[in-house]
């Protein structure tokens, strides 16, 4: 296949124009449910917004230009940490495992059970693509670095298939047709994979939109506004009732609401970049202009929209000679070559986890150290491990047939500290080097589960017999001297009953599941309390999931209560409040009225004040009460 450098160059223009075209349309209605009507004339707002949906790839554009095709999942995470400061949803998940020294694609699953499908990976599909005209497998290949950062499976695969159909956009020109060719990407049985099947069924059909829409709800619908699972098939039906009229696909698109900034971004962007940006009505790109708006730290040397475009086309032309693609770009200009850091190093270590990377103390954790590439004469592999952990073995002999260590990690069960932080250094010599972390699990201590037998005799019942079906509760009962527990008493007193420590670890640094100590069945109340030093006070935001009535006291002050049942989300709550310096006392009252209680809390920074927060706090210790 051929492609003459001024048609790609027009087509990558055109992508990046459509890009910002949708994204800025949409950015003001995201995470709106409903039916959105909009004319023409109301599309755009008076200041173009920046957009996460962009601005992650020109940071990835810069990473391409310092690393080409030798550039790892790593070197896109640090340069997120460095350039990007967006913590929201899955991102902020990503930054906390990455800070904890949780690498990709692990960063992209630990702890991020409600947003592993969110749409923050396959909005970042474009870059690949570009950069490979033609070569669809290769765009898949490294859209998989990017979306394990922070994401699963399901995500991954949207972003794998945006990916390869912006790489065959260049020479198939029709939206079918390449969903056709690349929907292979997404997994077989996924919820996003037979909804956007479903969008064709609906559209070929002759369903109007509205009730095409209200069908893929219906059948596979997610209450979060910005999930790939709404969002991906979303995105296909705007650019299947809007056909190759690029204002039709936004406008259709925009009224199915949800995740509009996304879904107009990422069909913008495909729609551009067929039609080239020559072809882009005058009326849509005008109220965009050249600026490219940025909410990120990192800024590229000329800020347009057409530079963005020229430099991605000549990553475009070396990623072609350097990986000897099928695909000749005709007539480009001299490029400048890649750097000198665009060269893989000669050995790379890798760590897989036996288990999940979190744990509590006394709990060993299994590693393994992979070794790729050239493994020096007499070669042997150390770790390094940070206080109060042992790796067995400490040190291992390497050589080309035995190239992975298996390594167990023991932290000490008496430790009086519990970090949450806990880094280790895998290192091969002078050759290569690899930081790698467990997480140290918050040490919640179970203060006891009660529940009142008999029903209140002040109280309304339907049917009085009832009563022996059922255990009773109620939240404002104090089945515990609240706030003024005897925290170390009751521990101990639980721990005598349960003949076992009285704790339950937050899995994954929030999610507090006591049905991993106890089993009873029916409502109940139960208490928690965990002990966390900080080193310096700090305004922090405590940010809570829960689907029943909760109390969490700091410090012996409430800081927040509910009484509601509701479906289970990471920030049902988020309340601000003051960590001071040295030792804090969280306590928590849980109650259970359903079948199933699902608690979470984690802390984040707020010292701006956010109502989110904004990064997870990766520097608390927890007193352990194992150690008592």
């Amino acid at each position: 296949m051929q492609i003459t450098y001024a048609d790609y160059f027009d087509r990558i223009l055109g992508g990046w124009l459509g890009k910002c075209i949708g994204g800025t349309i949409g950015a003001r209605f995201e995470g709106e449910k409903q039916w959105i009507e909009m004319t023409p004339d109301q599309l755009f707002p008076e200041k173009v917004p920046p957009n996460d949906d962009l601005d992650l790839q020109v940071l990835w554009l810069k990473v391409l230009e310092e690393r080409g095709p030798a550039f790892t999942s790593d070197d896109l995470a640090r340069a997120w940490l460095e350039g990007c400061w967006y913590p929201f949803n899955e991102y902020g998940i990503f930054r906390r495992n990455y800070r904890l020294g949780i690498a990709p694609p692990v960063s992209g699953r630990y702890g991020n059970a409600f947003w592993e499908t969110g749409m923050g990976c396959p909005i970042r599909s474009e870059i690949w693509g570009y950069v490979f005209p033609g070569a669809p497998d290769l765009a898949a290949e490294f859209a998989q670095r990017d979306g394990t950062l922070d994401h699963t499976e399901e995500s991954v695969g949207a972003e794998r298939m945006f990916s390869a159909m912006a790489a065959l956009a260049f020479f198939v020109p029709d939206v079918r047709r390449l969903t056709q060719m690349c929907i292979h990407y997404l997994p077989r049985g996924s919820v996003v994979e037979r909804l956007v099947r479903e969008a064709f069924v609906c559209y070929d059909a002759g369903l109007p939109l509205a009730e095409a829409r209200e069908r893929l709800l219906a059948l596979g619908g997610h209450p979060e506004g910005c999930d790939a699972q709404n969002s991906v098939p979303i995105t296909f039906l705007g650019l299947l009732y809007g056909g190759n009229d690029l204002e039709k696909a936004l406008i259709a698109a925009l009224n199915c609401g949800y995740d509009t900034d996304c879904t107009l971004a990422t069909a913008g962007a495909l729609l551009g970049q067929i039609l080239g940006a020559r072809r882009i009505p005058e009326h849509l790109k005008k109220p965009i202009g050249d600026a490219l708006v940025m909410g990120i730290q990192y800024r590229r040397p000329e800020m347009t929209v057409s530079a963005l475009a020229r430099d991605t086309a000549r990553m475009g032309v070396l990623m072609a000679q350097a990986l000897q693609t099928a695909v000749a770009i005709t007539d480009a200009p001299r490029m400048e070559p890649l750097p000198a850091t665009a060269q893989a190093p000669a050995t790379r270590l890798s760590i897989q986890y036996a288990e999940e990377p979190g744990t509590i103390p006394g709990q060993s954790r299994r590693v393994t150290v992979g070794i790729s590439g050239v493994i020096p004469a007499g070669g042997e592999l150390s770790i390094e491990c940070p206080p109060g952990w042992t790796a067995q073995p400490p040190r291992a002999k390497v050589d080309p047939e035995n190239r992975c260590v298996d390594v167990t990690l023991h932290p000490d069960p008496q430790v009086a500290h519990w970090p949450m932080s806990n880094l280790f250094q895998a290192r091969l010599g002078n050759s290569a080097a690899r930081r790698f972390g467990i997480m140290g699990e918050p040490l919640w201590m179970f203060l006891g589960v009660y529940f009142d037998p008999k029903r209140d005799p002040q109280a309304s019942w339907e049917q009085p017999r009832n009563q022996m079906n059922h255990h009773y509760v109620d939240l404002a009962r104090a089945y515990l001297p609240e706030p003024a527990v005897d925290i170390e008493a009751q521990y101990q007193r639980w721990s005598r009953i349960l003949g076992r420590p009285a704790m339950v670890p937050a899995v994954g640094g929030t999610e507090i599941d006591v049905r991993r100590l106890i089993g009873l069945r029916g409502e109940y109340c139960v208490y928690l309390a965990r002990r966390v030093l900080v080193s310096q006070a700090r305004q922090a935001a405590v940010v809570i999931g829960n689907n029943d009535a909760f109390r969490v006291y700091v410090n012996g002050e409430l800081a927040k209560e509910s009484n509601s049942v509701a479906m289970w989300t990471p920030h049902n709550h988020v309340q601000s409040i003051t960590l001071r310096q040295g030792e804090n006392l969280l306590l928590v009252k849980l109650v259970k009225r359903t079948d199933h209680l699902r608690f979470t809390l984690g802390l984040r920074d707020n010292t701006e004040g956010r109502w989110w927060g904004l990064d997870w706090l990766t520097d608390l210790v927890d007193v352990n009460p194992l150690a008592w």
